[in-house]
């Protein structure tokens, strides 16, 4: 997702040496003083030498700005697009913003990019968006430059364009930008729009990961694990990863849960396996819940329990988690812990088939052969097996040889046909 611009307006504000005279400051900008209505303005939006104040600073940003201030235009504009002492008003917003693109500052030329991107107080339009990130990104704007990779990565406004992607996160990356440097690092993991650098990639990942950032850590505990750019050390895949379930990220929760079952990195648990499948569940993520139906049945970290495991494999297949699709259409043709259905169980083995798992499409293969839950069609009992066949199972390549005798020379070559145009739904 691209970054919004406008958080933190005033970052660049905080910090500074603000000891000035307050009353000599107010005086001038109450006399119309531009550059002392913009540090006023500043001071009130900072809370330096003063009380943190965003009604007084949109009060003193919109008196610099009605003099043309583009700094001032700039800061108010964002004001009115987050409601910071001002009501939210993103058509107001973009009016200031303007005023200040006008007289090229790279902040509004951002901000207003960001309301076009997001269509607040303007049509959405991401062309508009992609020119003027592009103007704020040539001044040097981090957050413009990230967003602009973003659009070249994802070809929106723009070409797709990965080469240029790179380049533009790069300059966010180098600048500090958190997920500019994660993105940095996972193109160079890819070799996507760059020659393929998994020591680079790691140590951009380290950047991130230092500064806290959730999926950086979790990509480079994914390194440790692997050994990639990296010298290979479990300990320190678990710490990374860790780090990143602990802030809640799905991924690395159910990754954590992994770790935590085969004893990698860190003392088998099970109970601990099963509480980090939950967590990661709960979030949405169908195959944390596939682990949990499985520890279920096993008792693992968990009283076994048929039922909830049932109900698990039902919730990730419902999902789209072809693994579950399997294990819920062998419920349902085993009638095992739930009333036999086959027609319903061979419902659930195409999805899962579809998406390119073995399993799925030998048994699907056998139901076509058997006529269970379908009519029998040996046809589509050849094309599924033929499709098992790719896993290399000498038994798969013999049972679809078999169907094979049932076909004459053009129904074979239709079932071939089939079995392509299937191959083209996953691959």
């Amino acid at each position: 997702m691209a970054g919004n611009l406008t958080l933190g307006i005033s970052a660049a504000l905080h910090g500074q040496d603000m000891s000035v005279d307050i009353t000599q400051v107010t005086a001038e900008a109450m006399a119309g003083e531009q550059s002392m209505q913009l540090q006023l303005a500043e001071m009130y939006e900072s809370g330096n030498g003063i009380t943190l104040d965003y009604g007084q600073a949109a009060h003193w940003y919109q008196k610099a700005a009605l003099q043309g201030v583009a700094i001032a235009q700039s800061r108010l504009g964002q004001m009115y697009l987050r409601g910071y002492g001002v009501a939210e008003d993103h058509r107001l917003a973009v009016k200031w913003l303007r005023l200040a693109v006008e007289q090229d500052d790279a902040s509004a030329q951002a901000n207003l990019a960001w309301c076009y991107q997001e269509g607040l107080g303007v049509g959405r339009d991401h062309h508009q968006a992609f020119a003027l990130y592009l103007l704020a990104a040539e001044q040097g704007h981090t957050g413009a430059s990230y967003n602009l990779g973003f659009m070249y990565a994802g070809g929106v406004g723009t070409a797709r364009d990965p080469h240029r992607a790179v380049h533009w996160y790069l300059q966010a990356a180098e600048r500090g930008h958190t997920r500019a440097q994660l993105n940095v690092g996972m193109m160079l993991a890819r070799g996507e729009g760059t020659k393929k650098d998994e020591y680079e990639a790691v140590r951009w990942y380290k950047e991130a990961a230092a500064k806290g950032y959730a999926k950086a850590q979790y990509n480079l505990g994914l390194m440790y694990m692997g050994g990639h750019g990296v010298a290979q050390d479990e300990q320190q895949a678990f710490y990374w990863i860790k780090k990143s379930a602990e802030q809640g990220y799905y991924k690395a929760q159910f990754n954590l849960g992994l770790l935590y079952l085969h004893g990698m990195g860190v003392e088998r648990d099970y109970e601990d396996a099963f509480t980090q499948f939950a967590r990661s569940a709960e979030q949405g993520y169908a195959k944390a819940a596939y682990q949990m139906a499985k520890m279920y049945q096993t008792g693992q970290g968990v009283e076994v329990n048929e039922i909830e495991a049932i109900k698990c494999y039902q919730w990730a297949a419902e999902r789209g988690y072809a693994k579950a699709q399997y294990r819920i259409g062998r419920v349902y043709l085993d009638g095992k812990g739930a009333q036999q259905d086959r027609e319903l169980a061979c419902r659930w083995f195409e999805k899962a088939a579809l998406q390119g798992y073995v399993k799925a499409q030998y048994i699907l293969g056998i139901c076509y052969a058997k006529g269970y839950g379908v009519v029998r069609d040996y046809q589509h009992s050849w094309a599924w097996l033929s499709l098992a066949c790719e896993s290399g199972d000498a038994s798969v390549v013999a049972m679809r040889d078999r169907i094979a005798g049932n076909l004459a020379g053009p129904a074979l070559e239709e079932a071939r046909q089939l079995a392509l145009y299937w191959r083209g739904q996953y691959s």
